[in-house]
């Protein structure tokens, strides 16, 4: 006798099945357990999209940090090399050179504009040159 591959040969064994799948019908447990299914797949597949969609934010993100890191050091560098080329008294030197000639060459032009402007010895924190 060859035995069904879908239920076993023992007859008790037959007999729970049969006995438990009567239940379950009469309960309507398989479908309450097809509706609650259905419920928690589609709340599976919506809670994996959203993490997928954070996970590409949260990449993206990561690399604008990068970036905007490199961005900082770059700025940081430069900083750096124009405070070693360049001080606070060098530019003051200059500017104590610069402007007279400009009044100068501003007062060639016109003798009463020369007669009106007014030479300011620059120091730090003292007042450019201007006309009264």
């Amino acid at each position: 006798m060859v035995a069904d591959q879908k239920h076993s040969s023992d007859p008790s064994e037959q007999e729970v099945i049969r006995y438990t799948k009567k239940l379950a019908q009469s309960l309507g447990l398989n479908e309450q357990n097809a509706e609650v299914y259905s419920a928690l797949s589609s709340e599976n597949r919506a809670l994996k999209k959203r993490l997928e969609d954070y996970y590409f934010q949260h990449n993206i993100l990561k690399r604008r940090v990068k970036r905007l890191e490199r961005n900082v050091k770059s700025l940081e560098t430069e900083l750096e090399n124009l405070d070693e080329c360049v001080n606070r008294e060098t530019v003051v030197d200059l500017i104590q050179e610069i402007v007279p000639s400009i009044i100068n060459k501003k007062g060639k032009g016109s003798s009463e504009e020369s007669d009106s402007v007014k030479t300011i010895v620059i120091r730090k924190n003292e007042a450019i040159p201007h006309k009264q």
